[in-house]
């Protein structure tokens, strides 16, 4: 029997020191890990605290610099019809195609006839081939429709003066205006892209139809005081009866709405017929 009791005794033993140390490892490691994930959350919630203030300058910064950009795009823009120069409307027109307010393929365009039958339109290209006679900004006299009369490009060689008298000697052969209104036609550039970047919705505008409507590349939309309300051209061209559906509306002006679907189809008409290079 004292022989069974040894024998127990030292079997059971060492398992009772293997498990108590077995159990203060793992209470040691528990702690210890305890540890590790309270300073594993603190690190994360400096962390995130950090990103947090991080994120909050870096808006503010962006916001800051995107309302600077804006106000000094409104400054460029209504710099065309108090100091036109040659170098304002470049930056204007490079500005105004870098936020698509315009486009590069028909550019906004500014009636110069009382009739409203002769219009001015002003282009930008960012790429000119100046081998072919190309310039950055160019003049384009066309008719009612968007058929090009006659073209008149700038060159960096001209100052205002010199490319607008070429202008007006132009509109002289195809009106019977007796000079060219040259505040009309920076005033009415300034508008146009005043107009474009109050809306996506309203870019890139081809032309005002004051003082309700303005064109653009997809259809017609309100500005200034009106509701904000839109047309496609697609919709108009497939529906002859909407342009009379929407005239009857009790806040339309109808004179300028008449001269938006007007204008719109022509033009979309003409640059169907236009190629595609």
């Amino acid at each position: 029997m004292l022989v069974n009791i040894g024998a127990s005794v030292i079997l059971v033993v060492p398992i009772y020191l293997l498990t108590k140390r077995l159990d203060e490892r793992i209470e040691r490691v528990g702690s210890e890990t305890q540890s590790s994930v309270r300073a594993l959350a603190d690190r994360v919630e400096t962390f995130e605290q950090g990103v947090e203030r991080r994120i909050d300058e870096v808006a503010s910064s962006v916001a800051s610099r995107l309302a600077q950009e804006s106000r000094a795009d409104a400054e460029a823009f209504d710099a065309l019809g108090s100091a036109p120069s040659r170098d304002a409307v470049l930056r204007a027109l490079e500005r105004a195609n870098e936020l698509g307010l315009i486009s590069q393929r028909r550019g906004p365009r500014v009636c110069v006839s009382g009739d409203r039958q002769l219009f001015v339109q002003i282009s930008f290209n960012e790429n000119p081939d100046y081998f072919r006679g190309e310039e950055e900004i160019s003049f384009t006299v066309e008719g009612y429709d968007g058929t090009a009369l006659e073209v008149v490009p700038w060159s960096d060689k001209d100052d205002v003066e010199a490319v607008l008298v070429r202008l007006g000697r132009v509109l002289q052969r195809k009106t019977a205006e007796p000079h060219l209104d040259v505040k009309a036609l920076f005033e009415g550039l300034t508008a146009a892209l005043m107009v474009a970047q109050s809306d996506p919705d309203r870019r890139p505008i081809w032309q005002l139809c004051p003082p309700q409507w303005a064109v653009t590349e997809h259809g017609i939309i309100t500005y200034g005081n009106a509701p904000n309300y839109g047309v496609s051209i697609k919709a108009l061209a497939r529906d002859s009866h909407l342009a009379g559906h929407l005239a009857d509306k009790t806040w339309v002006e109808s004179d300028s709405l008449e001269e938006a679907v007007s204008v719109a189809l022509s033009l979309d008409r003409k640059r169907e017929l236009e190629p595609p290079f």
